[in-house]
């Protein structure tokens, strides 16, 4: 269930169910998702957004195991697994008192961070093309390819939509490089398909020292330009990989790891 999606008037309906004749229309009782996931796993996407006025209803939930539907004065128990998602800072949530603080350490049982596309940059080839694959079913188009330009575009950009913005960006680059070929011919994606509403690259400059070697496997070839590009970044900021890190928008901590995952720093 995605808390975000529903209107406020009908998100204590969904989550909890309501008795017929609980209130103007309706017409047949509802279940509600609680009840409906007794017994298994429920996934509350964008909890962020959850009115604050259901917010105990779920604390409820969560330390007794209790639900009670619209229009109904017993109380029904439930087991439930749950899992949370969302993009806000909870902690500041709770400062500005959008977010109640005992159902987020309720809540905060086990946290798992999803990095931001850029933090991770050695998927973006294997996602690329798995949106090239997407957009080729879509779009009816025949087979989909990257020019070497074009990932390399691709895997020095900023991302700050992540893998939205990748997504949307190989679709507006299927349809430009469609344009050029004949209905089931092979679509090649180059770098200037990829428009100005594409992530600018970074600041290191096309010269020798980020060029790929084409004669190395695809991995490799990728796994070699990341390692050209943290050198370059490193000699420009003398040897400090805070500020190599601050121009290559990386967190310094995850800049050290991809440095160790490519051989640089032991």
């Amino acid at each position: 269930m995605n808390c975000a999606a529903l209107p406020e008037s009908i998100v204590e309906s969904e989550l909890f169910g309501h008795a017929r004749g609980a209130f103007t229309g309706a017409d047949t009782a509802r279940l509600g998702k609680f009840r409906m996931a007794d017994g298994a796993s429920l996934f509350l996407d964008e909890i962020g957004e959850l009115p604050l006025h259901m917010q105990p209803k779920l604390l409820r939930v969560l330390q007794d195991g209790e639900i009670q539907c619209l229009g109904s004065d017993r109380p029904q128990h439930v087991d439930v697994r749950l899992f949370t998602a969302t993009n806000r800072d909870l902690e500041a949530e709770v400062r500005a008192g959008r977010f109640r603080a005992d159902l987020l350490h309720r809540l905060d049982v086990c946290r798992l961070r999803v990095p931001p596309l850029r933090e991770h940059r050695q998927d973006i080839p294997q996602l690329a093309g798995h949106f090239a694959d997407r957009g080729r079913t879509r779009l009816g188009t025949g087979p989909v390819r990257l020019s070497p330009e074009a990932q390399d575009a691709l895997t020095v950009g900023d991302w700050s939509g992540n893998v939205r913005e990748l997504e949307n960006v190989i679709a507006r680059g299927i349809l430009r490089a469609a344009a050029r070929v004949d209905s089931g011919e092979t679509v090649l994606i180059e770098s200037h398909d990829l428009d100005d509403r594409a992530p600018a690259r970074a600041a290191a400059s096309p010269s020798t020292e980020t060029a790929a070697d084409p004669a190395l496997p695809f991995r490799e070839a990728v796994n070699e330009y990341q390692r050209r590009l943290i050198r370059a970044a490193v000699r420009r900021s003398d040897g400090n990989w805070s500020a190599a890190a601050r121009e290559l928008g990386l967190e310094r901590a995850n800049l050290h790891h991809l440095a160790k995952r490519l051989g640089l720093k032991s």
